[in-house]
């Protein structure tokens, strides 16, 4: 088992975040609850080489089984997933704000909260890709495999790269040294050029951006430390104060910061000690 994240090479750094690999065999007898995603910003692809998840959406009131590799749009709420099987592999690649509508030309404004297959959008590659990875039990083979189809679709982009995905890049680090007016100054976009951008680059405006950067700032921040100062982790982030920084957690993850805090404490990775 193994729950891991993973840089890329230096060749795909320009288009690719991080790889997160999560192996889990899951004991018959062990009660598993399904594991809250809040959102991210962050567009994606998800493979499954190992068993399925399925995804519950409460704000949506739907429950949708994913196929075995999707390419997952920005979201702006919660969704809750669960693994349908005891034998669970998952391998994740979060792209740079952007990357995603340039390798591909879609609209990501299509995609907010929702993902669609990605063999309908790569049918021959992706397929190739899914039977290599259900085909090897080794992560850095997987790995390697993941890498030879990213390299080859960054050899012919839909769109070239634009210097004003930098823009995006530091809204997504919650940097706080830039406003978004300076920043649509940098990119020489007008306030109505900048809202349109970001929906057809990523999905969603660039005030919701920013809100997500910062939420997953503070999200990431608990990951690490299961009893925050939660006054403390709302200052570093960027909040006026704690009741700000509850506001977020109701829009983006449903519920108070320490209750969902305590939903992600029965999370497999936590359960199986993997994390």
């Amino acid at each position: 088992m193994i729950f891991k994240s993973v840089y890329p090479s230096s060749a795909l750094q320009d288009y690719v975040s991080l790889y997160r690999i999560s192996h889990f065999v899951i004991p018959p007898n062990l009660e598993v609850f399904p594991k809250p995603y809040p959102p991210q910003p962050e567009q994606c692809m998800v493979f499954y080489p190992r068993g399925a998840e399925i995804d519950n959406d409460s704000e949506e009131n739907k429950e949708i089984k994913r196929p075995r590799s999707v390419l997952v749009g920005q979201f702006t709420h919660r969704i809750d997933r669960s693994s349908l099987e005891n034998d669970f592999l998952l391998l994740s690649v979060g792209f740079k704000p952007g990357a995603l509508h340039r390798l591909t030309g879609i609209p990501f404004y299509l995609l907010t909260n929702s993902f669609i297959d990605l063999e309908s959008i790569y049918p021959r590659r992706a397929r190739e890709l899914n039977n290599s990875l259900s085909g090897t039990d080794c992560y850095e083979e997987m790995i390697r495999l993941l890498e030879t189809f990213l390299l080859e679709l960054i050899r012919n982009p839909k769109i070239n790269k634009r210097p004003s995905d930098k823009v995006f890049e530091l809204i997504a680090q919650n940097s706080r040294k830039y406003s978004l007016e300076y920043l649509s100054r940098e990119a020489c976009w007008s306030p109505r050029q900048f809202e349109r951008k970001s929906n057809e680059y990523i999905g969603v405006s660039p005030k919701t951006f920013s809100r997500i950067s910062r939420f997953n700032q503070s999200y990431q921040m608990t990951l690490r430390d299961l009893c925050p100062n939660w006054l403390d982790v709302s200052l570093y982030c960027g909040y006026h104060d704690y009741q700000h920084l509850v506001k977020d957690y109701k829009d983006f993850a449903g519920t108070t910061p320490r209750n969902f805090l305590n939903e992600e404490s029965r999370s497999l990775e936590r359960v199986l000690g993997l994390t």
